[in-house]
């Protein structure tokens, strides 16, 4: 009886043993992946987030002296217009995705979008590319590509991104067309005259 309770003592701790071992071993195998997730995706570089709010008052004047419905974007104003963006939509997010910094370039119609941040904990950094095109008011960005510091992916990982081009300026215009130059991007205008009876009411 003492004999058999004695075995039964014995593989039931020879059990946890490799219940243990197998544990450790998972967690050892969860550590290194996340170690090399870590490695990959580590952050070369590191831009801010602040941005300064478009001066759109200048850009009105400049149309009404001009006496042209078109606006011109510099580089600068166009990374501050995009960064108030990303941090306008930050509940559009995953969970566990906090970005902490971003730096917004284009060439031709791909923009590129260089951001910092941590996801679950994770730092990272990347470079995203997305397709520009204009749809009604607004400059949507489609996602093509992802480079990281040790890999890089093609295909869309985020869901478009819209950026109205219309709410800094009056509502009786729509913007007409969008051209990335060199070193500018123009944004020309028409206007709706079809709703300035209802501004006037308001």
């Amino acid at each position: 009886m003492d004999e058999s309770s004695g075995s039964g003592r014995h593989h039931r701790r020879f059990r946890w043993k490799w219940v243990l071992v197998v544990f450790v071993i998972l967690l050892v195998i969860a550590a290194a992946g996340v170690a090399w997730l870590a490695w990959m995706v580590a952050p070369q570089r590191h831009p801010g987030l602040d941005y300064t709010e478009l001066d759109t008052t200048a850009k009105i004047q400049t149309m009404i002296q001009q006496k042209r419905l078109e606006i011109t974007l510099s580089p600068q104003e166009f990374n501050q217009l995009a960064r108030k963006e990303l941090l306008d939509h930050q509940e559009d997010y995953p969970s566990g995705l906090h970005i902490q910094g971003a730096d917004f370039t284009w060439k031709g119609n791909m923009v590129q979008a260089d951001l910092t941040g941590d996801y679950l904990g994770i730092p990272f950094g990347a470079l995203l590319d997305f397709d520009a095109r204009l749809q009604d008011n607004q400059l949507v960005l489609t996602h093509q590509h992802t480079t990281v510091r040790h890999g890089q992916w093609a295909g869309a990982l985020l869901e478009p991104v819209d950026i109205s081009l219309t709410k800094y300026f009056p509502a009786i215009v729509e913007v007409k067309q969008m051209e990335f130059g060199e070193n500018e991007i123009k944004v020309r205008f028409r206007l709706d005259l079809l709703k300035l009876p209802r501004l006037l009411m308001r």
